[in-house]
């Protein structure tokens, strides 16, 4: 573990543009560099690194962080590599923190867990290779199959032989414990072998280490599953690992696209065709966490299914996934009774690809052409085809994108553009509010857990009474935004009396902190107010380096412009702008704009929950009134003093 101290002297010596310069040329533009950007294909560039804030921003692809985001993103580090990466380069000495006793036993645990299951993945490819039984059942099934020596020494196929207790025996000879076998998933209930007469396929996590293992059996046996897998465990998540990816995360960087499939062989006859960009979820449904995987290396995926119903359901499916997660997704539904394995080997690398160009569907397409009812002449069958279509329609995040399919399906089914784009509407709208109840019954809980009752509720006769607090929440989200931009901007600049930004936020909105609602937006300011009581200021790297991506990511948005004031405007031609001074010299000016602002929408919240909380109450609890009218007319003339304020706030 990597000392606090060697991670503050890697920052302190953090060259994003030394960094970055390795890998993408940069050209100066104002006080910024700009370049192709490494992680998606570009003519133009739209890749933007800021010295002076450490960071990077991909105006196309949307990524950005700072130099240890990038070493991640560009080269699969993972956080320690990075730093370990930077150190070494600066010849910063590393010195490793002793991690308490339980991260040591935990750490430990793993280890070993890799360490068997590595003993199992080389014990499998042994049976394969050196035995009279692997090599008359396992191998001749794999070479019947037109796998190469060296193909299936890439992918570690192996075998698992028929005796129950094979693998066992030589593991605890090796002095391995057979409850770490079990805890893998490798012995069963009675603690035999799990897998026995299988072809063994193993499964790899990212950095090529062997986490699990799928068997497949060989002739037909009706009791027994044609596959049977290897369980979750403390290394195998299956719902964020790929069958393949290891060995495919070099060429879907290198084609920026990614092949999807549904099998085992699939993966390998293509690997083996020469199509390397190709993966298949490992004994599940598509998963967020494993788009977000293959997001690492592509943002194009093209999904190669049966054509059958299982096929095309499980398409439809993956294909709404995708498409919320912003990957561009095309689908191949090939002809009954082939499969990629299949279809590739008949028809050759060259011919494949050519027939899956071909072949290959948008989602709209792909929708009209699965969806039931949407090629009939029933107008209801067609109006229900319409909505599911729609709902799917609502998934897609970026507008531009999204115009395009609302006139596209408006054209296919002859609807008004209008239509199209209110059902739309509504869908999004649906989707934001539940999503917002999600956030705010989360909060609610954090509340509830610490202690801490929610105020938007109050008791008439039992019952709980809403208020209008969660209406407005959406409505403030973006003056929240405008807050932590402003303090992520000039939050440690000083004020006209030398007091710092930070303070004049915090000690300001100390009385309203509790209504802001963003769940970001709260994470951002405690993170905030965390490091000013800590080292006096706020800390912008580690905001950009917070475990949570989602914070990571918001900070850098909001301290990058794509469009930024050029200095030639003024050195050069000699324009200055005219109606206000740029940002920089007034940050002070704005800083009260801001604050007072949101200050004024959390009191007229506040004053419209107190105006329902006493109508609420007046007919049962009449003394209890005239306390809350008090208190209502003073937030009235908190209002009007804020108001005020707000309207003397003078730019110049």
């Amino acid at each position: 573990m990597i000392s606090s101290k060697n991670v503050e002297k890697i920052y302190d010596v953090l060259d994003i543009e030394d960094i970055v310069s390795d890998f993408v040329t940069l050209k100066k533009r104002g006080s910024n560099l700009i370049g192709l950007c490494p992680f998606h294909d570009e003519k133009t560039p739209s890749f933007s690194v800021s010295p002076s804030k450490g960071i990077f921003k991909c105006f196309g692809c949307g990524k950005g962080g700072n130099a240890i985001h990038f070493l991640m993103e560009h080269e699969n580090f993972t956080y320690p590599e990075a730093l370990k990466y930077i150190a070494a380069r600066y010849n910063i000495h590393i010195e490793e923190e002793t991690p308490s006793e339980e991260q040591q036993e935990e750490e430990k645990e793993r280890q070993s867990l890799y360490i068997v299951s590595e003993f199992a993945k080389r014990f499998f490819s042994e049976q394969l290779f050196d035995t009279g039984e692997g090599q008359s059942v396992g191998l001749d099934y794999f070479k019947n199959r037109g796998y190469s020596k060296e193909i299936i020494e890439k992918f570690d196929l192996g075998y698992a032989p028929r005796s129950g207790s094979g693998l066992k025996r030589a593991a605890l000879r090796a002095g391995h414990e057979a409850e770490r076998l079990k805890n893998l998933g490798l012995l069963n209930s009675r603690e035999s072998d799990f897998f026995r007469g299988r072809v063994m396929f193993t499964i790899h996590n990212l950095s090529g280490k062997a986490v699990g293992f799928a068997g497949r059996i060989l002739g037909v046996d009706k009791k027994s599953p044609k596959y049977i897998n290897s369980p979750e465990s403390d290394i195998y998540n299956k719902s964020r690992i790929l069958y393949g990816i290891y060995q495919a995360r070099k060429a879907m960087r290198r084609e920026e696209r990614c092949f999807l499939v549904e099998g085992y062989t699939d993966v390998i006859s293509m690997h083996q065709a020469g199509i390397e960009n190709t993966v298949a979820v490992s004994g599940t449904s598509l998963t967020p966490g494993q788009i977000a995987l293959i997001k690492r290396f592509a943002n194009h995926v093209t999904l190669i299914f049966d054509g059958d119903t299982a096929g095309i359901k499980a398409a439809s499916r993956s294909v709404d996934l995708l498409l919320e997660q912003e990957v561009n997704a095309y689908i191949v539904l090939l002809e009954e009774g082939e499969d990629p394995d299949s279809a590739v080997k008949s028809l050759g690398r060259e011919d494949f690809l050519t027939y899956v160009d071909e072949k290959a569907m948008d989602f709209l397409d792909f929708k009209i052409q699965s969806t039931p009812g949407s090629q009939s002449d029933d107008p209801f069958q067609r109006t229900k085809a319409v909505r599911e279509i729609v709902s799917s329609l609502g998934l897609i995040r970026d507008q531009m994108n999204r115009s395009y399919y609302i006139r596209k399906t408006a054209d296919i089914f002859k609807l008004e553009e209008s239509i199209v784009v209110s059902e739309v509407n509504k869908v999004i709208k649906d989707k934001v509010w539940k999503e917002k109840g999600r956030q705010q019954r989360q909060i609610r809980r954090e509340k509830e857990r610490s202690g801490d009752s929610d105020s938007s509720t109050s008791q008439k006769s039992g019952e709980t009474v809403a208020t209008p607090k969660d209406s407005v929440v959406q409505k403030d989200y973006h003056q929240e935004l405008a807050l932590v931009e402003l303090l992520l901007r000039y939050g440690n600049e000083l004020m006209e009396d030398h007091s710092p930004v930070h303070e004049f936020v915090f000690s300001n909105l100390e009385d309203v902190y509790e209504e802001l609602s963003d769940p970001l937006v709260l994470k951002v300011l405690e993170h905030m107010r965390e490091s000013i009581a800590e080292m006096g200021k706020i800390d912008m790297q580690g905001l950009i380096a917070h475990p949570s991506k989602e914070v990571g990511q918001l900070v850098v948005n909001l301290l990058t412009d794509e469009y930024t004031y050029s200095e030639n405007w003024e050195e050069r031609w000699n324009i200055v702008l005219q109606n206000q001074p740029p940002p920089e010299e007034n940050f002070a000016k704005e800083a009260e704009e801001v604050v007072i602002s949101l200050k004024l929408r959390k009191v007229r919240s506040v004053i419209q929950r107190q105006a329902a909380e006493i109508k609420a109450i007046q007919q049962e609890k009449p003394n209890e009134v005239n306390d809350m009218l008090e208190i209502y007319l003073e937030l009235k003339e908190l209002e009007k003093a804020l108001a005020s304020q707000l309207r003397t706030i003078v730019y110049g």
